[in-house]
């Protein structure tokens, strides 16, 4: 008999090429004067933009474009600037268009644009008690799973913390998931946000929150990842490989935010925004490590995990790593063990550490990060 469990996801998703098509009737559900928080890539191109805008336009919607998006990972003050941008235009839609940084500022600002308080309250646990506003993903990267989350996450830089604001309404009313929005992306870009993706789905695949829907939808997305995501790489406009890697890590974002994650999200969180290392770069160092951690307690999931790849799935992670350019430590940004330890502090109460399938204490920690710095 199959275990209890509860399975929630975005209200409508549209996938597949050419599913930014679908953005004009979709927009004009929601509302009729969007802010449109595009990523730098975007704004810079133009192109997609102006799509975006077209096919609002001819649906009725008016766009505001938000003209400073954030560049990395969003912290405090870049969601309050999207929130003041919303009320300032009088907007009752958002659109949030680029990577996972530019979708959790979009959806944070939807989320928290009728509440009283600043973000910074919400960041330190306060409830969300008002609806917010629609908003509606287009990602375009292969990575972070944004899109399909209810939670967003956001640093505040001064006090060295990066955490989720976690709600319900944090599920987008609509995404909108087109392959070819990838195509443009750095080979970089490419390999960091994909080993992001990978991360996302073995840690879900492997949590202790992992149900019999988590694990079909961890499984293939893994199996899709590993087998497109050098294309993608070597390849930018191999559009079935895209296609490949926008779908699994559309799934892999589905799975984690039922199944939660694990030790690579716990410790990627303090380092990344402690050393300003990219989110997709330092989970990819992380997981090896941590994989080897875990694998006496998941040696079945492994197992069948190393079945898509033929050969021992830690191994082929780790050839996966090197071939996509990713270093194996973090010797460059000169960690000292004093730093090590606060890093150690700060991810041991994490919801995702408590959700590794093998309990860490903090030497568990020490011996996972000691040999990388």
């Amino acid at each position: 008999m199959p275990a209890q469990f509860v399975f929630q996801t975005a209200g409508k998703i549209h996938f597949g090429v050419d599913a930014l098509s679908n953005l004009g009737h979709e927009a004009a559900a929601l509302g009729r004067k969007a802010l449109l928080v595009a990523g730098c890539h975007a704004l810079a191109e133009g192109d997609t933009v102006e799509a975006v805008r077209q096919l609002c336009r001819d649906a009725g919607v008016e766009t505001v474009v938000f003209e400073s998006p954030p560049e990395g990972e969003p912290d405090l003050e870049s969601v309050e600037q999207v929130r003041r941008a919303c009320a300032e235009a009088g907007c009752d839609l958002v659109i949030a268009l680029g990577g996972g940084s530019v979708l959790d500022a979009g959806k944070a600002a939807a989320v928290l644009a009728n509440e009283p308080d600043s973000v910074a309250a919400y960041l330190d646990g306060q409830a969300v008690k008002s609806t917010g506003l629609p908003w509606l993903a287009i990602p375009t990267t292969s990575g972070s799973g944004a899109e399909v989350t209810r939670n967003a996450v956001i640093s505040d830089a001064a006090h060295n913390i990066k955490r989720s604001i976690r709600d319900d309404r944090f599920f987008a009313s609509v995404v909108i998931v087109d392959p070819r929005l990838t195509v443009s992306c750095r080979p970089q870009v490419t390999a960091e946000s994909g080993m992001d993706a990978l991360v996302q789905a073995i840690e879900a695949f492997t949590s202790l929150g992992a149900n019999p829907a988590t694990d079909a939808l961890s499984f293939e997305a893994a199996r899709l990842i590993l087998h497109s995501l050098p294309a993608a790489y070597r390849e930018g406009a191999d559009l079935e490989a895209r296609s490949d890697m926008a779908l699994g890590s559309l799934l892999a974002g589905i799975a984690l935010t039922n199944a939660r994650l694990g030790a690579v999200h716990g410790l990627a969180h303090p380092l990344g925004i402690r050393w300003n290392i990219p989110h997709g770069r330092i989970c990819a160092i992380l997981l090896v490590p941590v994989m080897r951690f875990n694998q006496s307690v998941v040696a079945e999931k492994y197992g069948r995990l190393g079945t898509l790849v033929a050969r021992p799935i830690i191994e082929h992670v780790e050839q996966l790593r090197e071939q996509l350019g990713i270093p194996a430590h973090l010797k460059q940004y000169r960690i000292t063990g004093e730093e090590l330890e606060w890093v150690i502090r700060e991810s041991l109460p994490s919801g995702s550490m408590k959700m590794n399938p093998r309990p860490a204490s903090a030497d568990d920690l020490w011996a996972i990060l000691a040999p990388l710095i």
